[in-house]
């Protein structure tokens, strides 16, 4: 533990910073903010809602709860005005790089460096930086890079930017199916759905509309199938897939070949911080109240870890709440109650 004001450091501190500001970072302000907690949020991205905005902004999302289908831009921009409507202070562009704990005035604080030089004080911590770093998985094909911005995607922003285009999607999770449904609407159909293995990791409902399509027309469902080369001048043309059962290929027009095979990710720096991992990409909580392995720090949503967990936005919120809430009672020295909502 070491002690002092360092140079450019924050003169005042808060009870809780909140590390990321995607659903789980918006909702744990709210719910600090509402037990009349002072909050600062950081985030890395110059927009607050994650990956919700920075990687897929019009797909349409169907297992939040209390909305049947939402656009995830929409989403965001709802969670948003709910998780600042209590005014933290908000520093956008600023990824943490160090933590410590200090004394200062004879009490204990923890200490965040950020990668501007900024260094931030607060009672409690609550990490909400999702899957931390991550870049994406790619196809095992010699010279994929030289496809990227000709064609090949890692992800969809816009689906405008695909409209009348002839789409090969490769995956064979909710991303892939969700945005085979999401571009039926504006794609050249038939959509090609390539995935290597028979069995869909995906809901039940999505594969069943995906099936509907097929039989429509506007979809071909290709199992066990891998894409094995990409063809073009310039930009994507084709792509030859094989029938991994027969080992027979098939040269397929393509203008847009868009890869949804997940991402490699690590935590990055909060590896480094002394808190106790539950893998490589996640740290440990205890789920009855999302408190890491030290004092005063809590995590929510994909960065928390535990037996059982469940990946959705839905659960990242409950997280949320219950971080927030206990990392309140812990600073104050009181049962983790909430303050209803409603009246």
């Amino acid at each position: 533990m070491s002690s002092g004001v360092q140079p450019g450091e924050s003169s005042s501190s808060v009870d809780l910073t909140i590390l990321g500001a995607g659903p789980a970072g918006l909702a744990a302000a709210y719910y600090a903010g509402h037990r009349h907690a002072s909050v600062r949020i950081v985030e890395s991205l110059e927009e607050v809602g994650g990956q919700l905005v920075a990687l897929y902004p019009e797909k349409h999302m169907g297992d939040v709860a209390g909305f049947p289908s939402v656009v995830a831009h929409e989403l965001a921009a709802r969670l948003a005005e709910q998780g600042l409507q209590f005014q933290p202070e908000l520093c956008p562009s600023e990824e943490a790089v160090s933590m410590e704990v200090v004394e200062l005035g004879g009490e204990e604080l923890i200490r965040l460096g950020t990668s501007v030089g900024n260094s931030y004080l607060s009672r409690g911590l609550i990490v909400t930086t999702g899957h931390g770093a991550f870049a994406p998985r790619k196809l095992p094909l010699g010279g994929i890079e030289e496809w990227e911005g000709r064609g090949l995607h890692y992800a969809v922003r816009e689906k405008a930017e695909l409209a009348g285009k002839r789409c090969v999607i490769v995956g064979g999770g909710d991303s892939a199916l969700d945005w085979l449904l999401g571009l039926a609407e504006v794609a050249e159909p038939p959509i090609v759905l390539v995935h290597r293995r028979d069995r869909f990791r995906a809901l039940e409902s999505s594969l069943a509309k995906a099936r509907a399509l097929e039989r429509e027309g506007k979809a071909r469902i290709m199992t066990p199938c891998e894409v094995r080369e990409i063809h073009g001048s310039g930009q994507i043309e084709a792509v030859t897939i094989e029938d991994s059962s027969s080992g027979t290929g098939e040269r397929v027009p393509c203008d847009a070949l868009i890869t949804l095979l997940g991402f490699s990710s690590h935590l990055g720096a909060i590896a480094h911080w002394g808190l106790e991992h539950f893998n490589r990409r996640q740290l440990r909580v205890d789920p009855t109240t999302m408190r890491t392995s030290k004092p005063r720090i809590y995590a929510a949503g994909d960065v928390a870890g535990y037996e059982g967990k469940i990946t959705l936005i839905t659960i990242a919120l409950a997280e949320a709440a219950m971080a927030a809430n206990n990392a309140v009672a812990e600073i104050r020295h009181e049962k983790a109650q909430p303050e209803y909502s409603s009246e």
